[in-house]
């Protein structure tokens, strides 16, 4: 990273004065010695000298292992660094070196060690960089005048470009993880062994992120329909690059391809032949999405501000002080922030920085990352900022207060999840959390354990419950415990509380309206109050018809399943009663003599895929598509016994839970 300009002072200016610090040795805040990380490159915060009592500006050289990677010069501002240091796996012995100021007379050089150990997440399904080009790409993305006459719009560019910013993801994700307590923990990134770029005039071949390059059966006029643009906001197909996009990748296959354990496959994919039509003001081929199909967790961005962002550790100064402004004959100004090129390099590298968000499982959220926090990106890579107005709140030092985060909320998720897990820790299956309500609240129950409960009103999450540290097998709601979580003007309870329950192997349940789901949820069933399971949101569907059993003494069960399951037909000492429909292939499940059915395991995602009865002494069969759907446990709370099921059907079950009662 380039240093920032010294700060020039009127001739004659005296010398600064030594500290009352000890030395001008360099100090480190946010690491201490010996710590373990857990990617390629850490952001370290420090100082020198009198932080902010002395106004200079000097630079802080890295030296970085046994010289694996270039030394790096950061800037020093009023005493205050950041750094971007390479680590390479195992143990690493950094110095840093401070270089007074012109004006720092008397004020020798000194340094400082730093031990670090670098340990990859190899254990981890890690995050696939990945450009997306046309059938028929000029394999150049858009760029200003004087880069394209450079050549430096190229593919191979792109790739330089977006190595770099997923680098800076996975340092800035990093350190708001170990800022806000979850530890060192970071996602990792495909890695493999070629020739490097992420250092200046070096190629130097280590392990470092790779860039798949995807052809789309798409040509660059289908990619740049203005009907496929997201901004358009007359579009006919705004979600079209997303699938686009999507088939690339699966046709490609090779790392993108099912894996029989059924793992999820991560990517962040720039869209190469993105088109800025300046006629019409729109930038063609873009679309800033994150989601997830099947396998594929996918986050996806245009290339139209690419020719902004850094393609090597040297260059992230310059991109983030570069107060050029866009000219709109030439390129996009994304986002509106000024088209200073500064501001577009944070835009582009933040926003899909959010959209790698949701591939990871986040939701918008009323600040932060998730929300739009990323125009100030820069500020966490920057010791100041660029000398522009932005607004009243500008900095003269960009501190950690100042920098953009994710919500609190987002780092929980990423906390429980696989891609962030540390080496003494299991995979968690992915089992379904259900709510069974009682008689003065609600019952939580999830088998691998509920890390997070959100308490919603007016939109956004206004309060939550966590256990990263120790998930919650059980947990018990009560409608007034977690309106006092809110702020009071959110506690009024004719205010509609939803609630998100999270659980460990990322599942989750949302109740919209948690207070009339729990009210829908009881009814009186022969003079005595019972209760409806709850693993899903209500069915809204026009399509689906709600049902009902009630049960007598059950002798036989007959399931009817196939690819799903259809329905359930229970058979008594006279007569049977139809849940669902009858289908597929029939199978038989016979109880003993004083055999007890108390529930279900049942595997659903949008219908019932699988379903298995559960006794008193025995687990049948699991009939229907076992490898379907996510599994849950319908067993009633203790103190209670199961009376009947009820659900949803259309050609086959959509929902499935139970109905039960008290014992007493």
């Amino acid at each position: 990273m380039a240093a920032f300009h010294v700060q020039s002072q009127p001739a004659g200016a005296p010398s600064l004065p030594l500290s009352s610090h000890p030395s001008y040795a360099p100090r480190f805040f946010n690491v201490s010695n010996n710590t373990t990380v857990h990617q390629r490159f850490v952001l370290i915060h420090g100082g020198v000298g009198p932080l902010s009592e002395v106004s200079f500006d000097c630079t802080i050289t890295v030296f970085h292992h046994l010289s694996e990677f270039p030394p790096q010069s950061f800037a020093v501002s009023d005493g205050y660094f950041k750094a971007l240091v390479h680590l390479v796996p195992g143990s690493n012995v950094v110095q840093f070196r401070f270089s007074p100021g012109q004006y720092m007379h008397n004020i020798p050089s000194t340094t400082s060690t730093l031990n670090l150990t670098y340990i990859p997440l190899l254990q981890n399904a890690p995050l696939h960089l990945a450009i997306i080009v046309a059938k028929d790409s000029e394999l150049k993305f858009d760029a200003p005048r004087d880069q394209v006459e450079r050549g430096q719009n190229t593919l191979d560019i792109a790739v330089k470009k977006l190595r770099m910013a997923g680098y800076l993801w996975q340092a800035f994700t990093g350190e708001q993880m170990q800022r806000n307590g979850m530890g060192r923990r970071c996602f990792r990134l495909h890695e493999e062994y070629q020739p490097d770029s992420v250092a200046r005039n070096d190629t130097k071949s280590r392990h470092t992120a790779y860039v798949h390059i995807i052809r789309s059966e798409k040509t660059m006029n289908e990619i740049r329909d203005a009907n496929k643009a997201q901004q358009n906001k007359n579009a006919t197909d705004a979600g079209a690059l997303f699938g686009i996009a999507l088939d690339a990748i699966n046709r490609h296959g090779g790392p993108f391809a099912p894996t029989p354990s059924g793992e999820d496959t991560h990517v962040a994919a720039l869209i190469l032949d993105t088109k800025w039509d300046s006629n019409i003001k729109l930038i063609r081929g873009h679309a800033a999405l994150g989601g997830g199909s099947g396998h594929v967790k996918l986050a996806i961005f245009g290339s139209h501000s690419t020719h902004a962002w850094p393609s090597c550790v040297e260059e992230i100064a310059s991109c983030f002080l570069d107060t050029r402004q866009a000219n709109l004959r030439e390129i996009a100004n994304d986002g509106g922030e000024g088209g200073f090129y500064f501001r577009i390099a944070n835009v582009g590298i933040g926003a899909m920085l959010h959209e790698v968000g949701h591939l990871l499982g986040c939701p918008h959220q009323s600040s932060g990352i998730m929300l739009r926090a990323y125009t100030t990106f820069n500020r966490s890579f920057m010791t100041r900022e660029a000398n522009v107005i932005r607004d009243e709140s500008s900095p003269q030092l960009c501190l950690p207060k100042d920098e953009c985060g994710w919500h609190r909320l987002d780092l929980l998720r990423f906390r429980c999840h696989p891609m962030f897990r540390l080496s003494p820790e299991a995979l968690v299956p992915k089992f379904k959390p259900v709510i069974l309500p009682v008689e003065n609240g609600a019952i939580v129950q999830s088998k691998t354990g509920i890390y997070l409960v959100e308490v919603h009103c007016a939109e956004w999450c206004r309060a939550h419950l966590e256990y990263p540290e120790g998930p919650q097998k059980e947990l018990f709601l009560f409608e007034d415990e977690l309106r006092s979580l809110m702020s009071r003007e959110y506690q009024d309870p004719n205010k509609v509380m939803g609630i998100k329950i999270l659980g460990l192997g990322q599942q989750e349940l949302m109740i919209d309206d948690f207070v009339k789901t729990l009210r829908n949820s009881r009814s009186i069933v022969s003079g005595q109050p019972a209760f409806d399971s709850i693993t899903e949101s209500a069915d809204a569907s026009s399509q689906v018809t709600h049902i009902r059993v009630l049960f007598r003494r059950i002798i036989r069960v007959r399931i009817y399943h196939g690819s799903a399951v259809d329905g359930l037909e229970f058979f008594y000492e006279s007569g049977s009663a139809m849940f669902g429909n009858r289908g597929g292939s029939p199978s038989d499940f016979v109880l003993e003599p004083g055999e007890k059915f108390l529930g279900l395991h049942v595997r659903s995602g949008l219908w019932v895929d699988a379903i298995q009865l559960i006794t008193g002494l025995r687990r049948s069969a699991l009939y229907g598509n076992i490898n379907g759907g996510s599994p849950t446990d319908l067993i009633s709370p203790a103190g209670y016994h199961i009376i009947g099921l009820h659900g949803t059907v259309e050609r086959w079950l959509m929902r499935i839970g139970i109905i039960y009662t008290s014992d007493s």
